[in-house]
């Protein structure tokens, strides 16, 4: 089990809050999700192919969405947080009579994790870069989820 400290999440949510607040710092973060690549912001080792295709990611947290959840909070895709556009992660079970297997989108041991909604790295992909999000097109004034959410629920 790879568990960041406590202390290591208490100093980058200090230097988070700080930069946010526009107060300059000693220390300057890097997005890990644009380049230049902070692949330490989540993994404690680079995973080489063999290792990322051995399933072996060397993630801070045990799982994708803990390690997700050490920037992001975890109010957003909880069990339970149906509201707006929000979808609950961490899952395995839906309602064969409502919802399907993603046809497209990346499951991670069977579970449906922040990953198969969101890419982990920014994409050069013209449109496909709200919040990271997958298979969405932004219009001028809204968000069209059509492809996304219908990889799921054939009914969207």
């Amino acid at each position: 089990m790879r568990v960041i400290s406590l202390a290591a999440v208490t100093t980058l949510c200090f230097l988070l809050v700080m930069l946010r607040a526009g107060v300059p710092t000693a220390v300057t973060i890097i997005n890990p999700h644009e380049e230049p690549a902070s692949c330490g912001s989540c993994h404690a080792k680079v995973p080489t192919a063999q290792d990322a295709e051995n399933g072996d990611y060397f993630l801070l947290a045990e799982t994708i969405d803990g390690t997700c959840h050490i920037c992001h909070p975890y109010d957003c895709c909880r069990i339970g947080a149906l509201t707006g556009h929000n979808h609950p992660s961490n899952v395995d079970k839906w309602d064969v009579e409502k919802f399907t297997e993603p046809k497209t989108l990346p499951l991670f041991e069977g579970l449906i994790t922040c990953n198969t909604c969101h890419y982990h790295r920014k994409n050069d992909v013209p449109g496909q870069d709200y919040k990271l999000v997958r298979q969405v097109e932004v219009k001028l004034d809204s968000v069209d989820w059509t492809r996304l959410c219908s990889d799921c629920h054939s009914d969207y």
